[in-house]
């Protein structure tokens, strides 16, 4: 993105930072843009001097400057800028807490842009640049800007009342550092501003434009697998649920596709979205590897059926994967190596289950996330 943007702006006079993944090789050479590196999903202390570097230099602009934008998925996590009183240390304690229950990214975000300096639009009030653009790819079911990096330019809709309801609704409240409670609750009790809300005058200097999301990904899979001699549908761009349901229906709908008599020739059902994991177990793995590992055994004896899902950033949950594929044939494959597909479920350990059959998909990080893809192919 900052290569693209360098080829318009040419040699304007331009000072910049770049946020890229810890251990991620710096491919800038450009002297005016500064690189630093953070984690994720998990904050760390890179990514606090990421977001203390981006409000320093927002702050300092002038009336007539542009304030530019380059924004992806991952940057909730990877700009962490917790308010005066809150530690890194209480921030990446909550976040664990949040990936491990059911929140849905929305309501994980909600808790996020309540805990911050920066997000659900506190960005735009601490800086004066007459114009910000922000040329965002999204991540997130529905392309909901306030959900995309937690909405860093976007005003945002929900309350400090609705993140402490997150966080009791999870059964999160009890265990929630106390200094993030006292914080949320002087919110609530309208002792701290609320973010900025749909309507505030100071946005209409604002344009957030989305130029990559899953419909594209999702059409760019229907074109490949098409020239492959394979028809494919797009049942869905914006899928939310847990792994475990987008097994099955994956599941089902090959069975279903088996069964009908009016198949005529290969074909493909395309799904986009993102799956949630409730994780127990102490595995490897992440909600893709998952949701093939759900789909494996409903599949069981299909001649001809592949299932697939994949993170298209090229990393799925704490493993070196983007995913996993499995066909009519994995489940006996698997008996046959003495693995049990409920004690791997039960171990959230989809990882070393496909690794075992060398079913794993390890593309390496792409550099682009828009959302994951779910297919089920039968030929």
């Amino acid at each position: 993105m900052i290569k693209a943007a360098f080829e318009v702006l040419g040699q304007q006079q331009i000072r910049g930072i770049a946020v890229a993944l810890r251990g991620e090789r710096n491919l800038n050479s450009d002297r005016r843009i500064q690189t630093l590196y953070a984690s994720h999903p998990i904050p760390n202390s890179g990514g606090l001097k990421a977001a203390m570097t981006i409000l320093r230099v927002a702050r300092a602009m002038k009336r007539d400057e542009l304030l530019l934008c380059l924004i992806s998925g991952g940057a909730s996590a990877m700009l962490p800028s917790p308010p005066p009183g809150i530690s890194l240390e209480e921030e990446q304690q909550l976040t664990r807490d949040l990936l491990r229950s059911k929140a849905t990214i929305h309501e994980t975000n909600t808790v996020r842009r309540h805990i911050s300096t920066m997000k659900g639009g506190r960005l735009v009030e601490q800086c004066k640049a007459a114009t910000i653009l922000s040329l965002i790819v999204s991540d997130v079911p529905g392309n909901h800007l306030t959900d995309i990096a937690s909405g860093l330019t976007v005003e945002d809709p929900t309350t400090f009342l609705d993140a402490v309801d997150v966080l009791k609704h999870y059964n999160l409240w009890d265990k929630t550092p106390y200094r993030i409670k006292k914080y949320l609750n002087q919110g609530v009790h309208g002792r701290i501003p609320e973010t900025p809300k749909p309507g505030t005058a100071g946005f209409r200097r604002v344009r957030n434009i989305i130029i990559a999301d899953n419909i594209i990904a999702c059409t760019a899979a229907r074109q490949c697998l098409k020239s492959n001699g394979i028809e494919a549908k797009i049942l869905a761009t914006a899928a939310e649920m847990q792994a475990r349901q987008m097994g099955r229906l994956l599941a089902s709908l090959a069975l279903g596709q088996k069964e009908s008599e009016k198949t005529v020739g290969p074909q493909a059902i395309i799904i986009g979205g993102e799956t949630t994991v409730d994780v127990k177990g102490k595995g490897k793995g992440g909600r893709n590897q998952e949701t093939v590992l759900w789909a494996t055994e409903g599949i069981g004896g299909l001649e001809g059926t592949v299932v697939c899902a994949l993170g298209t950033d090229g990393i799925d949950g704490n493993s070196n994967a983007a995913g996993a594929v499995a066909d009519g044939k994995t489940a006996n494959r698997a008996k046959r190596k003495r693995l049990n597909v409920n004690e791997y479920l039960a171990l959230n350990d989809s990882y070393r289950f496909f690794k075992s059959l060398n079913d794993g998909l390890i593309t390496g990080r792409t550099g682009t996330n828009v959302g994951d893809l779910y297919l089920m192919v039968s030929l």
